[in-house]
C-alpha cells in the first residue's frame, strides 16, 4: 500500500479531501497536486502512487461518514489546501469551502486568514515538526497534561503523536477493579471509558519510561456468576503480554486466591517495588508469593490474611503490619527478637480478630512501663511498644 511521502510539506490527505469536495477528478486533482510541488520546491509522487492514495482517502472519509462515533483520523494539515485556494479565491470564499469540506474539524479564522495573506504575500510555510522542539519543552508540555489532555494532545497529529509517546505518559497512580463480567479502570483518580480501558492501559503500560507510584488491582470475590467473557482473564492476558516488567513503587492488592496475587506481582519489576499491600482474607495462603524477588526485595509490607504465613518471612520488611484471626505468644516473640536485632527493622503492627493476651506479653518480654500510658520498654534493646487502652487486638512496636 501507498504510504505518504516522508518529509513533504502537503497534506495529500487534506487535498484530496478538498478537492473531492470541489468535485475535481483524480487527475485534475493530481495536475493540482504537482503545481503545489513546484511551488514548495518538492518532487511530486509518480500518478499510480498519487491516484492509489486518493482511493484510499476516499474509502476512509466514506466509511468516517458512516460511523459518526470514529476517531481515528488525524486533524488535516489544510495549509496547502490554503495555498491552492490564493490563486482563484477569495479569503471569504476559501474559508467557506474550507469549512464545508471539512465539517468534523473545527477551521480557525484568524488561523486561515494569516496563511491566505502570507501565500498571498509570495511567501511559504517553512515545515516545522514537533521533533523540532527541544526534548525538555515537550516533556515539560506533557507533565503539565492530566490523562485526558495527553490523551487529546496525541491526537493533534501523526507527528506529535510520535514526538509525545517518547516522552512518559503523565500518570501515576493505576486502579484496575475487575469481575470476570467487567473491568473498571482509574488513571489518576480518572475514570476510563470501559471500551477503551485495555488501549489505554496498553498504551501507558508498554512504554518502559513509565514509572507509577502506585497500582492497585481488586476483584470481587462474592459473584459466582458465570459471564459470557471473562474480562479478568483478558486483564492478565494483557499483562502478560507485556515485554518488560512494570516500573511501581506500591502495590495493593485485594484478591481472593494466590493465583491473582503472583498473576499481577510477577510483571511489577523486582527491585523498584518498595511496598505491598495484600487482602487476601478467604483463602489466605501465600506460599508462593514469598518466595518471590518482588516480596523478598519490598521494605515494606501491609497483609490482611486470615492464616498467619511463617513469621521469618517478614523479617527483612523495615516496616509491617499484620492483620491477621490469632497469633502464638510463640511467633510474637520471634518477631521482637527479629526487631531487636534487625538494623533496617523501624516499625510493625499486629491488628488480630482474637484478643492479644496482654498481660502474658508483658510477663514473658519483661516490659517495663514508661512515663506514657500504654508504653512499655523491652530491656536490653532499644524497642518501645504500644497497647491500645481500648483495644486489646492491637499492638504496635517500634524503635525508640
Amino acid at each position: 500500500m501507498t504510504d505518504i511521502p516522508p518529509n513533504s510539506s502537503i497534506d495529500i490527505r487534506a487535498h484530496v479531501l478538498y478537492d473531492n469536495y470541489q468535485r475535481i477528478s483524480t487527475e485534475k486533482s493530481y495536475e493540482n497536486y504537482k503545481k503545489l510541488c513546484e511551488t514548495m520546491g518538492e518532487e511530486a509522487i509518480c500518478y499510480e502512487e498519487y491516484e492509489s492514495l486518493f482511493n484510499k482517502y476516499l474509502e476512509e472519509s466514506y466509511y468516517t461518514a458512516k460511523d459518526k462515533s470514529s476517531r481515528g483520523l488525524l486533524i488535516p494539515d489544510i495549509r496547502g489546501c490554503i495555498l491552492s485556494d490564493v490563486n482563484g479565491k477569495r479569503a471569504e470564499k476559501s474559508i467557506d469551502d474550507l469549512c464545508d469540506a471539512f465539517k468534523n474539524q473545527k477551521i480557525d479564522k484568524e488561523d486561515h486568514d494569516y496563511w491566505f495573506n502570507r501565500f498571498d504575500s509570495g511567501h511559504l510555510f517553512s515545515r516545522v515538526t514537533f521533533s523540532d522542539f527541544p526534548e525538555d519543552v515537550i516533556a515539560e508540555i506533557v507533565e503539565r497534561c492530566d490523562i485526558k489532555s495527553y490523551l487529546n494532545l496525541r491526537n493533534v497529529s501523526y507527528g506529535l503523536r510520535t514526538v509525545v509517546d517518547q516522552m512518559a505518559p503523565p500518570c501515576t497512580d493505576i486502579k484496575v477493579t475487575c469481575r470476570n463480567e467487567w473491568v473498571h479502570v482509574h488513571i489518576n483518580d480518572a475514570r476510563i471509558a470501559d471500551s477503551r480501558c485495555f488501549d489505554i492501559l496498553e498504551l501507558l503500560l508498554k512504554n518502559p519510561k513509565r514509572k507509577l507510584k502506585w497500582f492497585q488491582f481488586m476483584t470481587n470475590p462474592y459473584f459466582r456468576e458465570i459471564p459470557t467473557r471473562n474480562h479478568k482473564q483478558d486483564f492478565f492476558n494483557f499483562l502478560n503480554s507485556l515485554d518488560h516488567k512494570i516500573h511501581v513503587k506500591e502495590c495493593m492488592m485485594c484478591v481472593d486466591n494466590e493465583k491473582d496475587l503472583i498473576g499481577v506481582l510477577k510483571c511489577l519489576k523486582p527491585g523498584t517495588l518498595e511496598k505491598l499491600n495484600i487482602d487476601i482474607e478467604l483463602n489466605g495462603r501465600i506460599n508462593e508469593v514469598m518466595n518471590m524477588d518482588q516480596w523478598k526485595l519490598a521494605k515494606h509490607m501491609e497483609i490482611h490474611t486470615y492464616e498467619l504465613p511463617p513469621v521469618e518471612n517478614f523479617f527483612h520488611f523495615s516496616t509491617f503490619e499484620l492483620g491477621i484471626e490469632s497469633i502464638t505468644l510463640e511467633n510474637m516473640v520471634k518477631l521482637f527478637d527479629n526487631a531487636s536485632k534487625s538494623i533496617n527493622f523501624e516499625a510493625f503492627t499486629l491488628k488480630t480478630m482474637n484478643d492479644i493476651n496482654t498481660e502474658e506479653v508483658k510477663r514473658v518480654l519483661n516490659l517495663q512501663p514508661t512515663s506514657s500510658r500504654c508504653f512499655y520498654s523491652i530491656p536490653n534493646t532499644n524497642l518501645i511498644v504500644k497497647f491500645n487502652r481500648w483495644n486489646s487486638n492491637w499492638l504496635g512496636v517500634r524503635k525508640n
